[in-house]
C-alpha cells in the first residue's frame, strides 16, 4: 500500500471515530438542527464543535502521531504571507540581509515555541484552546479572548486571500481580477476547513511538499540577484537598535498569533501523547517553515534596489512581486507560482477553523449552531473584507500583526503565570469536564484586571501609523514596544490580583 493511500485510510478510519457519536449538548435541539448533524455526518463533516472530546473518542496512538503534529505546523506556516513580514526587515527598516536574518531567526524561534506549548494542551485536555484558558483566566475573560481571536483570524483570511489574488493577476497578465483570485482562494479553504481536522491533517500530509519545492525553486531563481551589502539604498532609514527590535518583534508576532488557536487541532489526538516530544515536533514544524519564509522574504527585499521592474510591482502588489520572482522561468514559473496560492490556503485553513470554534464560544447558543455553518460565515466576512481592503495589502501587513500580538502575548504571559501556580498549588490537576460552569472555574477578576493592564502598557509603547504612544514617542528612532510593554505590566499585576482573588473568592 503506498503513503497517500496509508494516508487516506488513516484519515477515513478517523472520520469514523469522530462523528460515530452526535455531542451531547446538541441532541435536544431543533429538527433543523439534527438534520443538519446528520447531513454533515452523510458527508463526513466533522460534527464535534467547542464540548470536549472524551478519551474513548479519540483517535488510536499511532507511531506517525509526532510526524503528523511536524507536518501540520511546517505545511501551515511554508506560506507566502510569512515571506512578505520577511520583506519588511531591508525594505522597511533598512537593515542588511545578515542583521535581518538573526533578527527574523530568533522572532521566528520564540513565537514557535509559544505555539508549541499551547499545542500539548490539546491531548491534555480534549478542549479547544481558548476552552482551555478558561482554567486559567476564567469563563468570561476567555470570551473576550475569543472574540479578539475571531478578528485575529478574520485578518490572516483577508490577508491570505488578498496575496492569493495578487498573485493570480500577476501570473494571468492582469487578465483575472484580483477579486477573482480572491474568490478562489476562499472557495478551496471553504472546501477543505469545513470539513474538519481529518481532511486537514491529510492535506497537511502531503501538501508540504509541493509548497517546500516551490519556495526551493524561488530560492534558486531569486537567489543570485539577493545582496548582502551594509547599506542598500540612501533612501532606507539608519539601521538601529530600534529597528532591529521592530522587525524582531514583527517577526515574532507573525508566529505567536497563532497561539490562542494551537491546542485547536490536536484535541483528537490521545492522552498518550507526550507532551515533550509533541512540544518539539510542533516547534520544529513551524520554526523552520518561519525561518525559511522570513529569510527568503528578506533576501527577495534586498534584491528590490538593484531590480527596478521588482521595485515597481512591489510598491502597488506584493504578492505580484512573488510571482514576479519566477519570471526567469517561464510557463513552469507560472506554474510555480499558482501552486504559490496553495501555500496561502494552507495558512487559511486553521484560521478559517478556530474562528469557526470561537463563534460557538461566544454565548451559550453556540453549540447549538452547527460549526459548517459558522466557517462559511467566517469566509463569506474576510472574503467580503479582502475584496474591499484588496488595495491596502501592505498596509494590513505593517499594523495588522503587531496590534494583534498586543492582546495575544498578555494573554499568554497569563497563562504561563497560572500554570505554575496551578502546578504548584494543585498539583496540576484540572477537572476538564468543568470547561461551562462558571462556578468551578476562577472568578476572572485577576484575569481581567491584568489584560486591562497589558491593554494599558500596549497603549503607552505601541508605535503604529496612526498612533505613537507616550513611551515610543521618547525613543529617538521610534520603536514599537507595545508587545513587550503588554506582556510586562500583564504579568506584573495578575500575581497580587490573583492572590486577591483567591483570598476572597476562594477560586
Amino acid at each position: 500500500m503506498t503513503d497517500l493511500e496509508q494516508g487516506y485510510v488513516h484519515a477515513k478510519h478517523d472520520i469514523k471515530t469522530e462523528t460515530i457519536e452526535i455531542p451531547d449538548a446538541v441532541k435536544s435541539t431543533s429538527y433543523f438542527q439534527r438534520w443538519t448533524l446528520r447531513l454533515c455526518r452523510l458527508a463526513g463533516v466533522e460534527t464535534q464543535g467547542i464540548q470536549r472530546v472524551a478519551v474513548d473518542s479519540r483517535q488510536p496512538a499511532g507511531p506517525d502521531d509526532y510526524t503528523r503534529i511536524f507536518l501540520l505546523w511546517l505545511n501551515s506556516s511554508l506560506t507566502a504571507n510569512n515571506i512578505i513580514v520577511g520583506l519588511y526587515g531591508p525594505s522597511y527598516y533598512g537593515l542588511d540581509l545578515g542583521t535581518a536574518s538573526v533578527c527574523g531567526v530568533f522572532g521566528s524561534i520564540l513565537g514557535s515555541i509559544a505555539v508549541a506549548y499551547m499545542s500539548t494542551w490539546g491531548p491534555r485536555s480534549g478542549h479547544r484552546t481558548l476552552v482551555v484558558t478558561r482554567y486559567f483566566l476564567g469563563y468570561y475573560p476567555s470570551k473576550i479572548c475569543c472574540l479578539l481571536n475571531i478578528l485575529t483570524m478574520l485578518g490572516y483570511g483577508m490577508v491570505n486571500c488578498i496575496l492569493g489574488g495578487q498573485i493570480i493577476f500577476t501570473i494571468s497578465n492582469g487578465q483575472t481580477p484580483v477579486t477573482v483570485g480572491i474568490v478562489v482562494v476562499a472557495a478551496l479553504t471553504w472546501c477543505i476547513a469545513t470539513f474538519g481536522m481529518n481532511l486537514f491533517h491529510l492535506w497537511s500530509r502531503y501538501a508540504w511538499v509541493l509548497s517546500l519545492s516551490v519556495l526551493c525553486i524561488m530560492i534558486g531563481c531569486a537567489g543570485p540577484a539577493f545582496d548582502s551589502a551594509h547599506r542598500l539604498s540612501p533612501d532606507l532609514p539608519q539601521d538601529t537598535s530600534a529597528h532591529r527590535l521592530s522587525f524582531f518583534s514583527l517577526c515574532f508576532a507573525s508566529a505567536i498569533t497563532w497561539t490562542p488557536s494551537s491546542a485547536d487541532y490536536f484535541v483528537y489526538f490521545p492522552t498518550s501523547t507526550r507532551p515533550i516530544r509533541m512540544f518539539l515536533s510542533a516547534a520544529a514544524g513551524m520554526g523552520l517553515a518561519m525561518v525559511l519564509t522570513t529569510i527568503l522574504g528578506i533576501g527577495l527585499a534586498t534584491a528590490l534596489y538593484s531590480n527596478p521592474a521588482w521595485m515597481a510591482i512591489f510598491a502597488d502588489s506584493p504578492g505580484g512581486l512573488l510571482a514576479l520572482s519566477f519570471s526567469g522561468l517561464c510557463g513552469f514559473g507560472s506554474l510555480c507560482a499558482a501552486i504559490l496560492v496553495l501555500t496561502a490556503v494552507s495558512n487559511n485553513i486553521p484560521a478559517t477553523y478556530s474562528a469557526g470554534l470561537n463563534l460557538q464560544m461566544l454565548g451559550r447558543w453556540g453549540p447549538r449552531i452547527p460549526q459548517p455553518l459558522l466557517t462559511t460565515l467566517e469566509v463569506v466576512a474576510y472574503t467580503v473584507c479582502a475584496v474591499v481592503a484588496r488595495a491596502y495589502l501592505r498596509d494590513i501587513m505593517e499594523d495588522f500583526l503587531p496590534l494583534m500580538s498586543y492582546w495575544i502575548v498578555a494573554w499568554f504571559g497569563i497563562v504561563l503565570e497560572e500554570a505554575v501556580l496551578r502546578a504548584y498549588r494543585d498539583k496540576g490537576g484540572y477537572d476538564w469536564e468543568a470547561w461551562d460552569d462558571p462556578t468551578k472555574l476562577p472568578s476572572g477578576w485577576a484575569a481581567g484586571g491584568s489584560l486591562v493592564a497589558g491593554c494599558l502598557g500596549a497603549v503607552l509603547g505601541m508605535d503604529q501609523s496612526f498612533f505613537s504612544g507616550p513611551i515610543a514617542q521618547t525613543l529617538p528612532d521610534g520603536c514599537d514596544l507595545g508587545m513587550w510593554l503588554a506582556f510586562i505590566f500583564a504579568v506584573s499585576v495578575y500575581l497580587p490580583l490573583r492572590a486577591t482573588e483567591l483570598r476572597f473568592l476562594g477560586r
